[in-house]
Order: structure tokens, then sequence, then C-alpha cells
């Protein structure tokens, strides 16, 4: 009996057998809250390379003698601060013919997407480099995010972090912290514990959770268990009545450390010369290739930054089994 003639690997017609790409797509990148929830100020054009603040400083009340000349004359102190925006861009050159002849016939668009995507998570990136900046330091190396040390960078951004010359700085208040540590801060909350008399308390990312001690309770902590913890990169919770985002583009450096922040919106700045816009052009003639460049504008910076924003330091490493 004659075998058949089968299409496919190693078959009789295993080279005539097409193969054929039907759907594309695109990595899901972190884009980040960092611009959301900053103070954000257009440099205009005609305005200069910079973007400038300046506060005064203090003056001072003192008790005066009955009949006797006021001689507590003072002079005001200004204090300038500056945010330079400089150049970000994104580049692709995309051959004619790669556009004829690829599968994807809307390759233009999504490279277009994919640009905007990059710039955008290179923009949020910068702004998270700025937490570390903050000069108040609420936890360290090691240490498993919970809420008395949330608690404790809100007491320290509620006097402006200074006990002889209290400030009250503006709200919004806003914190931006790593999805890991929202999930340990969280997992204190409820907290976790791995024998049902609770003695063991939840120590981290690597406690079993076997069962819930008889600490948790209250609405937050019910709802979490219900719940789970808020879903997506640029998901929010209000916890201790300040708003929490949570950012995967900040970074985790080798120690599983990372930095968040607590901070005040006008500390947090956020300097934008242009938006991005995309420049298409023809290069030359010779090299037949469309050419893509996204470029932009913009400057991430502090605003006292030893009064308006706390850094928080806590462990990131990832949860284990």
């Amino acid at each position: 009996m004659p075998a058949p003639n089968l299409a496919g690997s190693g078959q009789a017609l295993d080279t005539s057998l097409p193969t054929i790409y039907e759907e594309f797509r695109l990595i899901r990148e972190e884009t980040g809250v960092c611009r959301k929830v900053a103070f954000n100020m257009p440099l205009k054009p005609h305005t200069g390379i910079s973007k400038h603040i300046i506060n005064y400083g203090r003056l001072v009340a003192y008790d005066l003698a009955e009949g006797v000349d006021m001689v507590q004359h003072q002079n005001i102190a200004d204090t300038l601060t500056s945010y330079t925006p400089g150049e970000v861009g994104v580049q692709l050159i995309l051959p004619r013919t790669t556009l004829r002849r690829i599968a994807d016939s809307d390759l233009l668009r999504r490279s277009g997407k994919l640009m905007a995507t990059a710039y955008d998570v290179k923009e949020d990136n910068d702004g998270t480099a700025q937490f570390t900046s903050f000069t108040p330091i609420v936890g360290s190396a090691g240490l498993i995010m919970g809420p008395g040390y949330f608690q404790a960078a809100i007491m320290r951004l509620g006097i402006g972090n200074d006990r002889t010359n209290p400030e009250n700085p503006p709200e919004p208040w806003h914190a931006v912290l790593h999805p890991l540590h929202v999930g340990a801060l969280m997992g204190n909350v409820v907290p976790y514990s791995d024998v049902p008399t609770g003695t063991n308390r939840y120590t981290g990312l690597t406690a079993t959770g076997a069962t819930v001690g008889p600490g948790a309770g209250g609405s937050l902590a019910d709802d979490y268990m219900r719940k789970g913890p808020p879903k997506g990169p640029k998901a929010t919770m209000n916890f201790l009545g300040i708003e929490i985002y949570r950012d995967a583009n900040i970074d985790v450096d080798t120690s599983d450390d990372a930095s968040g922040a607590l901070f005040s919106e006008e500390g947090f700045v956020y300097v934008s010369e242009w938006e991005p816009e995309m420049q298409n052009e023809d290069t030359d003639k010779s090299l037949r290739a469309l050419e893509l460049n996204l470029i932009g504008s913009y400057a991430w910076g502090l605003y006292r930054s030893s009064n308006y924003g706390v850094e928080l330091l806590f462990d990131a490493s990832l949860p284990t089994g």
C-alpha cells in the first residue's frame, strides 16, 4: 500500500509547508506613575534654559520692652532652586524593503507605540531615581516594610522633618512604593502568621502564610484578605490617609533593597520643555529607509528635599514559597 503524502516536518512535503504568523504582540512594560504625582511645571518658549523657584527664608518675632525702640531689623534671605531640562530621544530606522516584505502589515504603527513606551519608561525611571535624594530616610537595607515605619514617615513629613523650625508641607501628599514594598506592608497589616496562635508575626515575603493570627481584623485587613492587593502597574490604595502608588520602575539594588518615597507633591518637580513628538523623515536616498525619531525634553528635581519628602528604604526581595 503506497504511503500517503503528508505535509509536515520530516514528511514528504516538508519544504512546501508554509509558516504563517497571524498575531503580533508587544511586551507590556511598566510606564509608571511619577509624572502623575509630581508638581508639573512647563518651561515656556523664550524663557531660557531652566525653570527657577525662589523661596524666602524665615523671619523671627521677638519680645519687646514697653517704651523702647525696636532694634530687631532683619533681612529677607532668598534661595534659588533651578531645574534644567535635557533632550531625550528614541530612534528607529525601517528600510522600505522590511516594511514591504514582513508578515506584519502594521509594523510602522507598532514601532511608534514601542518608541513611545520606551520614552515613558525612561521618563519614569528618571523620576523614581530622585527618591534617594530626599534627605530624611525611614527604614534601612534589609528591613521589611511595615505600617509602623509608614506612620513614622508621615510623622516626619508632617513637621517638615524639623522639630526646631517645623514646617507643614502643602497637600496633596503621595507615596510611591515598589510593588514588593506594598505586599510586605499589607502582609504586616493583616498580619499573616505560620501558627494558629499568632505567636510568630509575619516577617516579610518568605512567611508561609498558612494561617491568619488573632491580631488580624478591621476593615482594611479584611478587605485585603477578600480582594488581595491592588492590581495593575498604576493601581493605588489608601493607607493611613495617604494614597499609595505602585511603581515597578523603582530600582532594586544588588542587595534586594529599593527606595520609595512619601512626599508633598510640591516637593517632587517635573519640568517639561516640550512633550515627546514623532519626527519622521527619509534618510539619504541610498539607504532607502524611513527614519523615526521621537524626541522630548524634560527634567526631574526635588524642592526642599530635606523638608518636603522622606525616602522609604526597605527590602524588595522576590517572594518565596
